[in-house]
């Protein structure tokens, strides 16, 4: 009876090491979770990022989860980043829309031991531990500014329709536009406008402007969504080849624009490439890693990392025209 006992003892206690040992296998197999938090949802050019990310989580084993305002709301996004907290992700991405009211809900993040980082636009006074950019600010700007002004003929007046007067990049892309103008003395910034995140009021701004400015020779798009609406607007006022239009956007966008000649080039970089480095880093991150200064980064290839401003550049900015759009389906 006794011997009996004993094996049944040991038996039971094999069966608990079993559940202990697969129990702690399951837990430390549970995937990393990944949040990224665009400026608003719904967009080619995030929708591209989101294509990235989710390639992304399945090269990489970790889920993606992709969520945003409707609109280029500040608030919505600090609501749904408060969500992402409570949810227990184990790092947040975001696109801010305002770096400044972005700010406290990211430390409040970080402080629960959350990885917070800023993609596609900054907010350089927060608590982000690394912003994964899309190119160099200064090379955004300075390229924008030279096909502006050689296809402009290096002459006249030329206007820019940016979109959310607060986002970090866009400002930060037209100061670098206004300092090349140095190099163009015979061409002159009129206006500043701003459309939102909203293609048809990018158009109405742009007809607005056309009107206001009857000499205008040129006009940047600031945006992905403001630059086919400037397109759009040259080409319903009648003005397409005698008005330059040119911007940043993605090229399903502009890619009708190009085709009938009512915009000659644009500037852009790979929308698919950003959310992939995107997601890729927030796993570097979470697990400790850390970024070397130059990393080899699965299917983009090698991206610089510059500890100095906490900056993973995946670029340079790309030149789009009639000879090579259709090589691209974003």
């Amino acid at each position: 009876m006794l011997f009996r006992r004993k094996i049944l003892l040991t038996l039971l206690l094999a069966v608990l090491s079993l559940v202990l040992v697969f129990g702690t296998a399951t837990a430390g197999s549970k995937p990393i979770k990944i949040a990224f938090v665009p400026k608003l949802v719904g967009i080619p050019y995030f929708n591209a990022m989101e294509e990235g990310g989710k390639q992304a989580a399945k090269d990489l084993g970790v889920e993606f989860i992709y969520t945003g305002p409707v609109t280029a709301d500040p608030t919505k996004q600090v609501e749904i980043i408060d969500n992402l907290i409570t949810r227990g992700v184990d790092a947040i991405a975001v696109a801010p829309n305002d770096p400044t009211s972005i700010a406290p809900i990211l430390k409040k993040a970080r402080d629960k031991g959350i990885v917070v980082m800023t993609s596609d636009t900054d907010a350089p006074d927060s608590v982000r531990q690394v912003f994964v950019n899309q190119a160099l600010q200064d090379q955004i700007g300075y390229s924008m500014m030279d096909v502006l002004a050689e296809d402009m003929g290096y002459e006249g007046e030329f206007a820019i329709v940016s979109c959310g007067p607060t986002a970090w990049n866009l400002n930060t892309w037209i100061m670098y536009e206004q300092q090349r103008l140095a190099k163009y003395p015979k061409m002159k910034l009129v206006t500043i406008r701003y459309a939102e995140e909203d293609i048809q009021l990018a158009i109405s701004v742009t007809l607005d402007i056309l009107t206001a400015f009857p000499k205008i020779k040129g006009i940047i798009g600031q945006c992905s969504t403001s630059a086919p609406g400037v397109a759009e607007a040259v080409r319903q006022a009648g003005k397409s080849g005698k008005v330059v239009a040119t911007g940043i956007s993605t090229p399903s966008l502009m890619r009708e624009y190009v085709k009938d000649g009512t915009v000659k080039r644009f500037l852009l970089w790979n929308p698919v490439d950003l959310g992939y480095l995107t997601v890729w880093a927030a796993k570097q991150l979470v697990e400790g890693k850390g970024f070397a200064p130059v990393n080899n980064v699965p299917k983009i290839g090698k991206v610089e990392y510059r500890e100095k401003d906490k900056m993973l550049v995946l670029g340079p900015p790309f030149v789009f025209d009639k000879s090579n759009i259709d090589k691209f389906n974003f």
